[in-house]
This record gives C-alpha cells, sequence and structure tokens, in this order.
C-alpha cells in the first residue's frame, strides 16, 4: 500500500505517458486562449473585443463568407464588390466555421477560435507525424513540439526593449511561426497543418488508393489556403529532387497531377472572375531582407545543427530533406521575391526551419530541447502577456461601433448596400447579410468610395445626401447622434428612410435606418 501522505507514483507518471500530441496541444492551446478569454469577458468599460488581436480587417473579411455559409451557402460572394454576382467561391474552412456558427446561434468568433483550437491539434499532429518519419526519437516529442509551437525570433525583444515598430519585428508581427496563428490566426493554422498534412500523404503515397487519399487532402488545403497548395507542389518537387535519383522523380511527382482541377478552378476564381481577381492585383508591402534576420536568423542557427546528423532509414532522409527543401524554398523568397504578395507564401515558414533544428537537438538530452524553446520563445510568451494585460484601441473598440453592426441584423437581406463608416462597415459585412459601402481597404475603388463617404458626412446637402443613397441603392443607413424616427435634418423630409435602431450612450450615439418598404398596389 501506498504510504499515507504519499500519492500513487503511477499518477505522478501519468502525464509522462500520455500522447505528446495531446499535451503539446493543450499546453499551446490554452496559453492561445487565455488572452481571448480575458479580452472577451473583461473588456475595458464602454469597450467591446472585436474577437480578433491580429489582422482585424483581414479576419472580419474572413467572417463575411462564413456569415454566408451560417445562412447555408456553400459557393460564396464577395461582399467586397458593391454588386451582386454569381457566387462561385469554395472555401472549406470558412464554410465549416459558418455552420458551427450557425449551431452555436450565430457566434461567428467563437466558431472560428474552436475551429483554430481544432486547427492547432491538427498542425501539432502533422508535425509529430513528419519528425517521426525523420527519425525522431520517441524520448524527443513533446519538446520538439513544443518548440514547432512556440518558437520564433527576437521580435518580442526588439518590440518591447528595443523600441521597434511593430511592422518591423515580423515573428511578431505576421505568421511566419505557428505561435501567431495559434494566439491569432485559425485561417493560417488551417493551411499549414494540411499543407504538413498532404506532405506526409504523398511522400507515403504507393498505389491508387494512397494516391487519391493524397490528392483530396491537397484539393482540401487549395480550397482553403490556396497559397498552401503552390507551396505543396513547390516543396513536394524540391524535396523529390534532393532525396530521390532523378530515374525516379517521374514515378514521385505524377500523382501531383491529380490536383490540377483545383489549381485550375482557383485559376479561374482568382485570375478570371472579375468579383475576385483584384485580389491578386492589390498591393502587398514586402519587408526588407534585413528585417527577417532577427526573425528567422535564430531559428535558422537552430536548425543548422540538423546538418551532418546521422540518419537511420532512407524514409528518415527523405523526410529530413523535404523540410529542407521547403526551408530553402522560404530562403528563395526572401531574397527573389517573385511575385508582389510572395509574403504570403513565408506563413507557416518555421515549421520547417524549428523541425529541422528539433532533428538537430535530438543527439542531445530533451532539456536541450526544452531550452532552446525557452529561448527562441520569448516572442510567443511576450504576445501572450501583452494581449493578456495591455488593452489595445485597435481590438478594443467603443462598444457602440460593434453594437451598430449587430443592431442592423435583423434588417439586413443578401445584397442589401449599407453606409456606414469603415470600421463599421467592416464588422457589418461579416456579421450581417448586408456590404458595405466602405469597410476593408484592398476593395475596389476603396479611394474613391471613401471620399464620398467623407463628403456625405461632413459636406453634403440633405437634398445631396438623399441623391446619393437613392444613386446608390443604400438600403441601411448609419447617421450620427439622434436623428429622429425621420432624419429630415439629414436626408430631407420626404426621406424613406426611418429608424430601426438606436445604440450608444448619450454623446456617443448613432442612428440606425432602413428604407421604408415600398407600399403593395391593391
Amino acid at each position: 500500500m501506498t504510504p499515507a501522505g504519499e500519492g500513487d507514483p503511477r499518477r505522478g507518471r501519468a502525464w509522462r505517458s500520455a500522447p505528446p500530441v495531446l499535451l503539446a496541444g493543450t499546453l499551446v492551446a490554452t496559453l492561445g486562449l487565455l488572452p481571448w478569454l480575458r479580452a472577451t469577458l473583461e473588456p475595458p468599460p464602454g469597450r467591446a473585443f472585436v474577437g480578433f488581436f491580429y489582422y482585424v480587417n483581414d479576419q472580419y473579411n474572413y467572417l463575411s463568407f462564413v456569415q454566408q455559409a451560417e445562412d447555408g451557402a456553400f459557393f460564396f460572394e464577395n461582399k467586397l464588390r458593391r454588386e451582386r454576382h454569381p457566387a462561385v467561391l469554395v472555401n472549406l474552412e470558412w464554410w465549416l466555421v459558418g455552420r458551427l456558427s450557425a449551431w452555436l446561434g450565430r457566434r461567428p468568433v467563437l466558431a472560428y477560435r474552436l475551429v483554430g483550437v481544432a486547427a492547432t491539434f491538427a498542425l501539432l499532429a502533422a508535425v509529430d507525424l513528419w519528425l517521426r518519419r525523420s527519425g525522431l526519437p520517441a524520448g524527443h516529442r513533446l519538446p520538439a513540439l513544443l518548440l514547432v509551437a512556440l518558437g520564433g525570433g527576437l521580435g518580442g525583444a526588439l518590440f518591447a526593449v528595443a523600441g521597434w515598430p511593430i511592422h518591423r519585428c515580423l515573428d511578431l508581427s505576421t505568421g511566419l511561426f505557428p505561435f501567431v496563428g495559434i494566439l491569432a490566426n485559425a485561417h493560417f493554422l488551417a493551411g499549414s497543418a494540411l499543407l504538413v498534412l498532404s506532405l506526409a500523404a504523398y511522400a507515403s503515397a504507393r498505389g491508387p488508393a494512397s494516391w487519391a487519399g493524397a490528392g483530396a487532402l491537397g484539393t482540401a488545403l487549395g480550397l482553403v489556403r490556396p497559397y498552401d497548395l503552390v507551396g505543396l507542389v513547390a516543396i513536394r518537387g524540391l524535396g523529390v529532387a534532393l532525396a530521390d535519383p532523378p530515374r525516379a522523380w517521374l514515378g514521385r511527382l505524377l500523382p501531383l497531377a491529380g490536383l490540377l482541377p483545383v489549381a485550375a478552378y482557383n485559376y479561374w476564381v482568382f485570375y478570371r472572375t472579375e468579383a475576385f481577381a483584384f485580389y491578386a492585383r492589390a498591393p502587398y508591402a514586402f519587408p526588407p531582407f534585413l528585417d527577417f534576420v532577427p526573425a528567422l536568423g535564430p531559428a535558422t542557427l537552430l536548425a543548422a545543427t540538423c546538418l551532418g546528423a546521422p540518419v537511420s532509414s532512407d524514409e528518415a532522409r527523405r523526410a529530413r530533406r523535404h523540410l529542407v527543401a521547403w526551408a530553402i524554398l522560404g530562403g528563395l523568397l526572401v531574397l527573389a521575391r517573385p511575385v508582389h504578395f510572395s509574403l504570403q507564401f513565408l506563413v507557416g515558414i518555421g515549421v520547417p526551419v524549428l523541425a529541422l533544428g528539433a532533428l538537430g537537438l535530438s543527439r542531445l538530452r530533451p532539456g536541450w530541447t526544452l531550452i532552446a524553446t525557452a529561448a527562441l520563445g520569448t516572442t510567443a510568451i511576450y504576445a501572450v502577456f501583452f494581449f493578456l494585460l495591455r488593452p489595445n484601441p485597435y481590438y478594443f473598440v467603443p462598444a457602440e461601433r460593434l453594437e451598430a453592426a449587430r443592431a442592423l441584423r435583423p434588417f439586413c437581406r443578401p445584397g442589401d448596400l449599407a453606409l456606414t463608416p469603415p470600421d463599421i462597415g467592416q464588422y457589418l459585412a461579416g456579421l450581417t447579410a448586408c456590404r458595405a459601402w466602405v469597410s476593408h481597404e484592398i476593395a475596389p475603388e476603396h479611394a474613391e468610395r471613401l471620399a464620398l463617404l467623407n463628403a456625405f458626412y461632413t459636406s453634403m446637402t440633405p437634398a445631396e445626401r438623399a441623391s446619393v443613397l437613392d444613386r446608390l441603392a443604400i438600403q441601411e443607413v448609419l447617421l450620427p447622434g439622434d436623428a429622429g424616427e425621420v432624419p429630415g435634418g439629414w436626408l430631407g423630409e420626404a426621406t424613406p428612410f426611418r429608424r430601426v435602431a438606436m445604440v450608444g450612450p448619450e454623446g456617443a450615439r448613432l442612428s440606425l435606418y432602413a428604407r421604408r418598404p415600398a407600399p403593395t398596389s391593391a
């Protein structure tokens, strides 16, 4: 029997026998959830948490598709276009989030967080599979997963101590490393998880059935994050070239032909369909090379420890060379910038670099990998505590701004165009069936729309405002303050608009109006 006052020693060892993916996933998912829970449950007085810490405008653009899935759509329109157009976009991630949100009672932000938690576990499971194939000893699995999940560069220190602007701290402000996705962007996580799983499927495919399975995973990747579909083909191609003799290349790469349909579909949607083609033409800022040095340099030096390490099998050698191929392609993107949106292809580049580092450290005791995780995890831990302890007006907005969008939800119908300030336009597009006249700055004619909006609120006469609303076929409009049940002072006494909601405290009040339904003829 166990002496009094002592626990069962088997219980003390129980956590050690738990699957490393479960342990690592629980830890890092919890770290990612803590700031979100705090922000959701305890926003500053008079403020509301928009639901995301990073890329708020992008995330609400994602939600504009999620909202359509909530209403039952599988094919999506682009709500950044003011005109209705055929729904042609399929995105499995946004469809899944939308259906989950509908089941949760239309809570899209919560649904996205839950999908993000699932994507965290999926990514770690995929990385664990690849590391084991690469010959990682069993005792190193948990430390290696923590390193991949939490590792980064020097961005946290440079931002907090040296006062660098956040846009230069690339490991803190972009998706180079998984922890940013874990903390704030499930879209990055989903793409990286499917990319690693697809690579693993193609690497092990040895017949028509397994080729079809790999093709299904790759197709799902292409219908979640098309940038990563391009990455899959490039990594697999270079990985085979590095790992296999030329006579084997054709047989290894031929199964990739199964991705041609989804590649052709994405080309048609994003290059030949006007409703989406503007994304490829939109400007994307690419950071200067020197900003990548503190962001990727420490992890790259750690990855170099894998060079010359003994490999136990041909499978391990092939798996490692695919990681090397991925890292090489990332380096080429940093140096060559072949397209103006090259930064999009660098999302998740920390996965292969940190995985190689974990493999290099596996020649030592597991504790050394934990030490490396502590050293390279400073940016991740800084980000967690920054979002926990320092409220920021970027993601804590005046409560009435978010409430205004929610108040219009019952009145918005698919295709309705609403005129509101740009920030409320973003929330409106993500939370209601409305389109917004001005929302995300990537939208076509954004500058012209914004100029007209500013004139509407600052310098037009009531008659001019009424004319604009008629010409643009605006169905819902926001006016500042208490503009009355009939906003005659703003739109003239003959206006068909009637107030449907008023939100906010005195001094910050916002009035929301919808067109009066046209009378039916007898």
